[in-house]
């Protein structure tokens, strides 16, 4: 329970940064899915490529919603994490950021992806986007903090 103390006072003492890292992972996430990858992703994911027509913005708002809060709750974690580290420098918060990436999410992916028989290209294609977002993230609250 002390920890989540820990770390909602981080994000009160830190709101700006941690509004900045959403933004950051927002604006990748957009860019990563859509005019970058989008297309590929897509198609990776055998899935229909939606009609201009057909889209609304209330389809978008579920995915949104969890995006936001990932992006929320990873920055709260590492930010805390950086504080209490006292990081000399950006590339110890890579360090940090890829470590935490490596066994909660890159080898997630690995075994879920392999169990459900989906592409390799798109382990890594969600595997690089996840890790890129996490050094994003770590980028923005190390400047910040």
């Amino acid at each position: 329970m002390i920890h989540l103390i820990a770390v909602a006072q981080y994000v009160q003492g830190h709101v700006s940064g941690v509004i900045l890292a959403i933004v950051a992972y927002m604006i990748l996430g957009f860019l990563w899915h859509g005019p970058l990858f989008g297309a590929l992703w897509i198609r990776l994911n055998k899935m229909a490529k939606p009609k201009k027509e057909d889209m609304k913005f209330s389809m978008m708002v579920p995915g949104l919603c969890a995006s936001i809060a990932t992006a929320f709750v990873q920055s709260a974690v590492i930010g805390r994490s950086f504080e209490i580290l006292a990081l000399p420098s950006i590339l110890h918060a890579f360090i940090i950021a890829t470590l935490f990436w490596l066994p909660f999410t890159g080898m997630v992916l690995l075994t879920n992806y392999t169990w459900s028989q989906k592409p390799a290209q798109l382990f890594f294609l969600d595997g690089a986007f996840s890790l890129l977002s996490l050094l994003l993230i770590a980028a923005v609250l190390y400047v910040t903090l």
